[in-house]
C-alpha cells in the first residue's frame, strides 16, 4: 500500500470511527441527552418526543455513515467511485450544515466545528483519492 493510499485509509477509518461514536447518543438515557445539551451551551433540551427522536435518529444516521466509511476503507481501489462521490457529498453537506448552523444561530464554536470540518475532510478525501493510483 502506497503512502497516499495509506493516508486515505487512515482518514476514512478515523472519520468512520468518530461517526460511529454517535451510537452512544442512540442508546443513552434521556437524562444524558439533557446533560449533553446543557454542556453544549444549548440550554434545556426540549421535552417533546420529536426532539429525542430527531437527536437519536440523526445519531443513528451518523453511525451508519461511519460504518460505511470503515467498510469502504477496506478496499479503497474497489470503492474509488463511491469514495469520490462521498468526498464531493461531504463538501456540499458541510456547506449546507454551515448554512443551517448560522440560520439556527448555533454557538460560534459549533458553526466552526461542524460544517467547515465536514467539508474540509471531504476535500482531504478528494485530494488523497486523486493521488491514489490504481494497482496494475
Amino acid at each position: 500500500m502506497r503512502h497516499p493510499q495509506q493516508a486515505l485509509v487512515l482518514v476514512l477509518r478515523t472519520m468512520g470511527c468518530l461517526d460511529l461514536a454517535a451510537l452512544i447518543a442512540v442508546a443513552m438515557p434521556g437524562d444524558w441527552l439533557e446533560i449533553a445539551h446543557r454542556w453544549a451551551g444549548l440550554d434545556t433540551f426540549p421535552a417533546e418526543p420529536i426532539a429525542g427522536y430527531l437527536a437519536r435518529s440523526a445519531s443513528a444516521m451518523y453511525a451508519l455513515h461511519g460504518a460505511l466509511l470503515v467498510f469502504i476503507s477496506k478496499d479503497v481501489e474497489r470503492y474509488a467511485p463511491l469514495i469520490r462521490f462521498l468526498g464531493y457529498a461531504a463538501v456540499i453537506h458541510g456547506s449546507v450544515m454551515l448554512a443551517i448552523d448560522i440560520a439556527m444561530q448555533m454557538p460560534i464554536y459549533w458553526q466552526i466545528a461542524e460544517g467547515p470540518c465536514f467539508a474540509g475532510l471531504g476535500g482531504i478525501v478528494l485530494w488523497l483519492q486523486a493521488k491514489v493510483r490504481p494497482a496494475r
